[in-house]
């Protein structure tokens, strides 16, 4: 296993810059030449956007290592007005530039300190927006945690009835009965059960909810595999998957009702007794996969599939019993995973796999909830394709890292470009979105090491994601115009 070099925290807007500072410090002089020198000129996009289009932020971004000069001088800025009236935040010695614009400033907003003053009043605003969802149904899929979880909340506090898909439905419901505010929205949260890389079990949920929801004014495609995980590191929330159903608290079986309806109607006596056969003699759990919908009623346990060799040699050694992450997820220790492999290093089954759960579930999904889309008649729906910067093509620095995650985004993002005239004519609006840059995805120890030398952490949080991904349908909602056909960084039009 190839040693692993420390980094510098400089990322190309979605992939870390193996060029480490001499690459840092001549993407600082062609920023200072300007935002034009730094995104090579400018361009139009959208599908022929009926009266919306825009011009994309500069490619590549710039994460000032540079923190101990942070507030030097605050005690005497903070006195000084700004020409808006309000008093001016505390100041940095060193320049740093927005991780959004790319310009420099010296200025340190009070929640984000890698953006310029106007950049982090805009990503503020927008974190804390809101819409009328009332009446509407939302379906966010990888909700259980993180990004889409905050998407889920979102909108559930607008109003909206919500559909969360994930492969650990009783974790999920357990996550968000303990939102303070559940018994308010507790009635219009619907988690169901899937394993995305099981299409046919896809097309049977979809099949179901066109059969049982009224309609379906949001699709939020949001779940994905970036780094893949061994089977050990999901032990931790497989074995509460199993609980009685009697032994869950009311609130939870609340969320999960539907759930258990469709499952036990999928399930049914026949494919329990193979299962249960298939598991009593040993045989590998792949026989499941021949019984159709098996990623419905038995999401948790398909993640306990052998499908490489990490799946039986990590265990205990690299995830700690007890040690769990902010996230409450299972600390993984290995020194090397899937965000640092090459083209030649990726397992043909982890490049299946990516590619079903990135590109073919959000494909299948568009395609069979379409009708439901278009049921209500208002013609102000939206599906939110999440993407990521590795899957564009306009790209001034790529690593060669994770090709097979930069190509599954790549084909979400040609499915937008490509089937967005055909969706909007029916009034259903699809753009992709990048969530932005929230989360570091190196091994713990390259990650710590970072942290440590450079103080870096990334730019935006979980819930600058989730308003991201959830932005196109708010604004859309509130404003009356709605975009189409665009690939979105930062709430703006970008290149592709």
């Amino acid at each position: 296993m190839p040693a692993q070099a420390l980094d510098a925290p400089v990322r190309d807007d979605g992939d870390p810059d193996d060029g480490g500072w001499a690459a840092a410090e001549a993407r600082r002089e062609e920023l200072e030449a300007g935002p034009a020198a730094a995104d090579g000129g400018e361009y139009g996009f959208g599908v022929d956007a009926p009266g919306r289009s825009g011009e994309g932020a500069p490619g590549g971004a710039f994460a000032d290592a540079e923190t101990a000069d942070v507030a030097a001088d605050a005690a005497a800025a903070s006195t000084e007005p700004r020409a808006d009236g309000r008093a001016a935040g505390p100041r940095v010695i060193n320049a740093r530039f927005c991780y959004i614009c790319k310009t420099e400033f010296f200025e340190i907003h009070s929640f984000y300190d890698q953006m310029c003053p106007t950049c982090a009043e805009l990503n503020w605003h927008k974190r804390n927006a809101t819409a009328d969802l009332r009446g509407r149904v939302v379906m966010v899929t990888g909700a259980r945690v993180k990004i889409g979880y905050q998407a889920a909340i979102k909108v559930l506090r607008a109003g909206a009835e919500c559909v969360v898909a994930t492969r650990f439905p009783v974790d999920a419901a357990r996550r968000f009965a303990l939102e303070p505010d559940a018994a308010q929205w507790q009635h219009r949260l619907h988690v169901y059960g899937i394993d995305l890389r099981h299409t046919p079990s896809v097309e049977a949920l979809c099949d179901h909810l066109v059969a049982t929801l009224p309609r379906l004014d949001g699709l939020i495609n949001n779940a994905c595999q970036t780094v893949r995980r061994p089977a050990g590191w999901y032990d931790h929330v497989v074995a509460g998957e199993s609980a009685p159903w009697s032994e869950l608290p009311a609130a939870q079986r609340g969320f999960l009702e539907r759930n258990r309806a469709l499952t036990a109607a999928h399930a049914g006596h026949a494919g329990h007794a193979a299962l249960a056969a298939a598991e009593e003699s040993g045989a590998p759990l792949a026989v499941a996969e021949k019984i159709r919908s098996v990623g419905l009623w038995r999401s948790a346990v398909l993640s306990q599939m052998p499908l490489l060799a990490e799946d039986v040699e990590h265990g205990p050694a690299s995830f700690p019993a007890g040690r769990l992450d902010a996230d409450l997820q299972q600390v993984d220790t290995r020194s090397f995973n899937s965000w640092r492999m090459t083209l030649a290093e990726v397992p043909t089954a982890e490049l299946l796999e990516v590619h079903l759960v990135n590109a073919v579930a959000p494909f299948v999904m568009n395609a069979r909830l379409k009708p439901l889309l278009a049921r209500a008649g208002t013609r102000d729906a939206h599906i939110v394709n999440v993407s990521a910067m590795e899957g564009q093509f306009y790209r001034r620095w790529k690593t060669d890292r994770h090709p097979h995650t930069n190509m599954a985004k790549a084909a979400l993002n040609m499915m937008t470009r490509t089937s967005a005239a055909d969706y909007v004519r029916d009034g259903i609006h699809m753009n992709s979105v990048d969530t932005g840059w929230v989360t570091d995805e190196d091994p713990l120890e390259l990650a710590k090491r970072k942290v440590a030398v450079h103080a870096f952490h990334p730019p935006l949080d979980i819930v600058d994601g989730a308003a991201r991904i959830v932005d196109p349908l708010f604004d859309g909602v509130t404003s009356g115009q709605h975009l189409w056909g665009l690939f979105l960084k930062d709430y703006r039009p970008a290149p592709w």
